[in-house]
């Protein structure tokens, strides 16, 4: 019976639960097999009931560019992959999801931001963006107009939000160098969201921690990057497990 049940449905899109088409099943036999259908319903609703459903783990969402997409270096070598390791050790049952492109803005980053949070579903979001409008020279107001929505989408879905701050080298200008760093710590008050002000504090002055680009971090600098993220992120993941 059960065989012939699901033999005719294989391959199919199904809108019933089970439980619902060996309902209607049910109703199309004649009398002399009703009983041991009836059997077999009652058999599927102990193991549909008697079968835990179990929670999945929490996730954390990279959404960056280059700098969290391990440019030019290998992925498992990239501050994401040396995160994802940490986890394991020290919090295990936490996964991680990285969005993060090359050469993405923020203005492509809020274009996407919805669709990604509606297939991940993250419980907190890391977001590092805004280092390609600084090297475009993009607008600043617009820079900050499209991370605030990022921060305001993230947090409508119920995601604790980390924001990475990005420095640009002085040959932009004073003004504008000054005005693209400020972005993220106003941002942070503004939203009350945790901020690491500068994603690359303790490799960019140093070549040796450098791609030869003049711009990416290489290998060795990859740790460091994660110590930088790591104490916000951490006293993140503590508020959310409380």
């Amino acid at each position: 019976m059960l065989f012939r049940l699901f033999s005719r449905f294989k391959g199919s899109i199904l809108k019933l639960s089970s439980l619902e088409i060996l309902s209607l099943e049910i109703l199309r036999l004649k009398p002399s097999g009703l009983k041991n259908s009836v059997v077999s319903l009652c058999l599927i609703s102990f193991v549909a009931w008697a079968v835990p459903v179990f929670a999945a783990n929490p996730k954390i969402l990279i959404y960056g560019d280059s700098l969290s997409a391990a440019y030019g270096i290998p992925q498992q070598q990239g501050w994401v992959a040396l995160l994802k390791e940490k986890l394991n050790r020290e919090q295990p049952g936490i996964d991680v999801v990285n969005a993060s492109i090359s050469g993405e803005t923020t203005s492509g980053g809020l274009t996407r931001l919805a669709r990604t949070l509606e297939q991940s579903k993250p419980q907190t979001v890391i977001i590092e963006l805004g280092a390609n409008d600084g090297l475009r020279g993009l607008p600043v107001k617009n820079m900050r107009e499209n991370l605030d929505a990022m921060i305001q989408l993230s947090k409508k879905s119920g995601a604790r939000v980390l924001l990475v701050g990005m420095k640009i080298p002085p040959n932009y200008g004073r003004k504008y160098t000054e005005e693209f760093s400020q972005v993220y710590t106003a941002l942070a008050s503004q939203h009350n969201v945790p901020v690491v002000p500068f994603m690359l504090e303790n490799i960019a002055v140093k070549p040796q921690l450098i791609q030869a680009d003049g711009l990416h971090p290489n290998a060795l600098g990859q740790p460091i990057i994660l110590e930088n993220i790591w104490p916000e992120l951490q006293r993140l993941l503590k508020k959310r497990s409380r």
